[in-house]
């Protein structure tokens, strides 16, 4: 694990070696602070599928079906309520010899009503035994939130506790010792939340991950510029937009710059979207139950956008699908404004993060 002492020259996130998945796709991999390699594509595992919720079935068919198309990194969370179905596959495919554990990249989130230092072992042996796993590959703390047991997506006055932030992130590093989790980091942290916590010097591990929202019309790049500095690898949900959902949007596939780019290096638009967040150093989680559309967004790696293209996409208008309005009030929320907990979109800079390819 990276030392807050060590040499932060990681701040250059590279793409390491290549998983080949025969002669179609080969995923890239990013190098985590800690040396071990993550495939810069995961498949998405939240249970809500447009206006419905996948049926357990469902939820463990689409994973059997991943995995044979060529994913090997799956994301899920405690949240999502779907760790116990993937825990069966998971099992069954390990077990039989089909996979190799070591050959997965597994990663899962601290429930946000589980924030807290003495709550974040227990919460992380829960999900390893509903997983079926010794370990998972990276742990992340869900939200930079404190709720109470049971408040589910309420976020009212009463749905918040006090947050120790540092206290949970010093949790978190007990986990990786005793190898609960190979590495661990965050999801929906600013900037301020990331020096919070990598501030304290009794806080030796840098996050290894941020995922944060991200795609053609979200991109922040003092948040990047940070993560990159630190040596922190970002991930992007809801790199397409989430055109599926209730709480998504098409404005990106249907967006006449993404599809006339599209059309010129002969791609669909969801390439299109999830090549961008590469060529900005970031890898992507991505949701599908189309076998078809799984093996398409695979096929991302091998090729770039060019400059113009990525000029183009910069007139894309911009829009946030995460609304953290709700996780803030001037009473109990450690957050009184939006612009305390993401002032990396509420007051963005001028100018856009270098592009890394």
């Amino acid at each position: 694990m990276l030392s807050r002492h060590s040499s932060l020259n990681l701040a250059a996130i590279v793409l390491g070696s290549v998983l080949k998945l025969g002669k179609k796709n080969e995923v890239q991999n990013f190098q985590l602070n800690t040396g071990a390699l993550m495939p810069a594509i995961a498949m998405g595992f939240a249970a809500t599928t447009g206006n419905r919720e996948e049926t357990p079935e469902e939820i463990k068919a689409r994973l059997r079906k991943c995995l044979e198309v060529g994913y090997r990194h799956i994301d899920t969370a405690a949240m999502y309520e779907t760790e116990s179905h993937l825990g069966e596959v998971l099992h069954e495919v390990i077990s039989s010899g089909a996979y190799k554990r070591e050959d997965l990249f597994i990663t899962t989130k601290l429930h946000p009503e589980d924030t807290h230092p003495n709550e974040v072992i227990p919460a992380l042996k829960r999900s390893l035994s509903a997983l079926q796993l010794e370990y998972v590959d990276m742990f992340l703390i869900h939200q930079p939130l404190h709720l109470t047991k049971g408040a589910g997506f309420k976020y009212t006055e009463d749905s918040f506790l006090p947050l120790d932030l540092v206290g949970v992130w010093k949790a978190m590093e007990k986990c990786v010792n005793l190898g609960l989790a190979k590495a661990i980091g965050v999801s929906n942290f600013g900037t301020k939340q990331l020096r919070l916590i990598t501030s304290d010097p009794k806080i030796r591990t840098v996050p290894a991950v941020n995922q944060i929202e991200m795609h053609p019309g979200c991109l922040l790049p003092k948040l990047l510029d940070t993560c990159r500095i630190m040596g922190t690898v970002v991930t992007a949900y809801t790199p397409l937009g989430s055109p599926g959902q209730k709480f998504g949007s098409r404005a990106i596939l249907d967006s006449t710059i993404i599809q006339e780019i599209a059309t010129k290096h002969n791609r669909t638009a969801a390439q299109i979207a999830l090549r961008w967040s590469l060529e900005y150093g970031a890898g992507v989680v991505c949701k599908t139950t189309n076998s078809t559309r799984m093996a398409q967004n695979l096929e991302i790696f091998g090729w770039s956008l060019d400059k113009e293209d990525l000029e183009r996409i910069k007139a894309i208008p911009r829009f946030r699908l995460l609304d953290v309005t709700k996780w803030c009030n001037s009473t109990t929320s450690p957050y009184r404004s939006p612009a305390e907990l993401l002032e990396d979109w509420y007051e963005p800079d001028e100018e856009d993060s270098e592009i890394k390819r």
